[in-house]
């Protein structure tokens, strides 16, 4: 069975590279037949946080992934937090160097240091010499006595080593010139990223391993380690990574782009998924916009291409704006409701505020484009071109309007029917003439949605009162 995981390090908010993977992973499991599990590396015990760990659970669930395995809901291959496992990382690290294939290494980190400035001096890798590989016992003598405590390293014997990836295809490594013998255990005994990664995807048979081509170099350091520790290796695809407009990498700390602040602006999760889904994944068939069901039928690993994505948000708007107008105008103001209530951005009645919220179904790309959009409920209006209300023509239309409306009887779109067809009859004005200052003098505005919506969604009384304000 195809085994896949997602293994962030809770030292900060998802953003849209960790995302990504988490989603390719999904679909390719979901696809296979599969599981996914989640995995949570948090032995960088400094700069971990527990609310990292939560608003990621918190931010996946949102996203509409949802794990086989992993924290809060177990499995056979737990725990799936890294603090818990560290006994079984000391155990394995124990188990190589009996076995000769690590060693405790007394070279100093300032002696590291040195080797790295040497080697980028002389326009080389930055890679570890072996030397400690070599040291005598009285060395290593003198320098436990000097009070050094010595980090663990994995010997690399097969320095050379061919992989086929998953989406670049053949890659060949010689870690004698990229790295050297590597560090698997610190000095202050907690184990490092290579060692607790490989001591996981071994005990719990993960089959394939698609993370961000960051990581490429990391590949042949952890396939020599899975088979060092008796695990057979899983298969390895390497994503792109993602760029931002001006072909600059993306940071991961940049804010803008985490998951958090994708919820703050008010996208939806489906069509971000769908946006995300197409930094490096095509259909091959130019679609664009996809249900999540969609996805998971048509997602293919083969399709995921190697050239960097460019980060488009006015391509991520346009995604989200086709999937908001897809939406009934119920789904549409349940959920921008639920939007603006979590957010705390509601400040008019909220049964009004739902009644009129599918009035601007057509005209936003976001839910944080609402609050400015409802602002037409407040009857203290800033009126764009006042000159146009201001005019004679303009406040013959709003008296006559006074006057017409306690004839009205129609009820609906038939009300503001009703109500237009008496006006036409009763004043001068025609066309823009006559529809512009309506407009004003109801919305503050000059452009929005269609005065025939917004009419009886006001009602009789809200709109006199506009009426009456703009003639004051």
């Amino acid at each position: 069975m195809v085994r896949v995981r997602f293994a962030p390090s809770p030292t900060g908010y998802l953003h849209i590279g960790n995302v990504r993977t988490a989603l390719f992973n999904f679909l390719f499991a979901k696809r296979e037949g599969g599981k996914f599990i989640l995995r949570i590396e948090d032995t960088d015990l400094e700069r971990s946080k527990p609310e990292y760990r939560e608003a990621c659970l918190e931010d996946l669930l949102w996203f509409g992934i949802r794990w086989d395995e992993g924290p809060e809901i177990g499995g056979e291959y737990g725990p799936y937090l890294q603090s818990q496992k560290l006994p079984i990382y000391e155990k394995h690290v124990r188990e190589l160097i009996e076995k000769g294939k690590a060693y405790y290494c007394y070279v100093t980190e300032e002696e590291t240091e040195d080797m790295k400035r040497l080697a980028r001096a002389e326009h080389k890798p930055p890679r570890f010499d072996n030397r400690g590989r070599n040291f005598s016992k009285e060395e290593i003598e003198k320098r436990k006595a000097r009070g050094i405590k010595p980090t663990v390293r994995f010997k690399i014997e097969n320095p050379k080593l061919k992989m086929h990836d998953l989406i670049r295809g053949e890659v060949s490594f010689n870690l004698d010139e990229m790295v050297g013998d590597f560090v698997i255990q610190r000095a202050d005994g907690t184990p490092t990223f290579h060692l607790a990664v490989c001591v996981d995807d071994g005990l719990m048979k993960i089959t394939h391993v698609i993370r961000g081509e960051d990581h490429l170099s990391n590949t042949p350091k952890h396939i020599l380690l899975l088979e060092a520790m008796g695990f057979k290796p899983p298969q390895y695809g390497h994503l792109s990574l993602i760029h931002g407009e001006g072909g600059e990498p993306l940071s991961k700390r940049i804010e803008s782009v985490s998951v958090r602040e994708f919820r703050k602006k008010g996208y939806l999760p489906h069509a971000l998924a769908n946006y995300i889904a197409l930094l490096g994944w095509s259909p091959g068939d130019n679609r664009e916009i996809f249900k999540w069901d969609e996805l998971r039928k048509t997602f293919d690993l083969a399709q995921v291409n190697k050239s960097a994505s460019i980060y488009d948000p006015h391509k991520l708007d346009w995604i989200n704006g086709q999937h908001l107008r897809a939406l009934s105008d119920e789904e549409f103001a349940r959920m921008a409701l639920a939007y603006l209530k979590e957010q705390k951005l509601l400040k008019y009645d909220e049964t009004l505020v739902h009644k009129i919220l599918p009035v601007f179904k057509d005209n936003v790309e976001r839910f944080n484009q609402l609050p400015e959009k409802l602002e037409i409920l407040n009857d203290d209006l800033a009126y764009e071109h006042k000159a146009v209300i201001e005019s004679a023509e303009a406040k013959e239309i709003f008296k006559t309007a006074l006057d017409i409306l306690p004839l009205l009887k129609g009820e609906g779109d038939a009300l503001f029917d009703d109500f237009v067809n008496q006006l036409k009859l009763k004043v001068k004005a025609k066309g823009k003439n006559l529809f512009m200052p309506l407009r004003i003098a109801l919305t503050g505005k000059e452009h929005g949605p269609e005065l025939k919506r917004i009419f009886p969604i006001f009602g009789l009384p809200r709109v006199k009162k506009r009426f009456e304000l703009v003639l004051k």
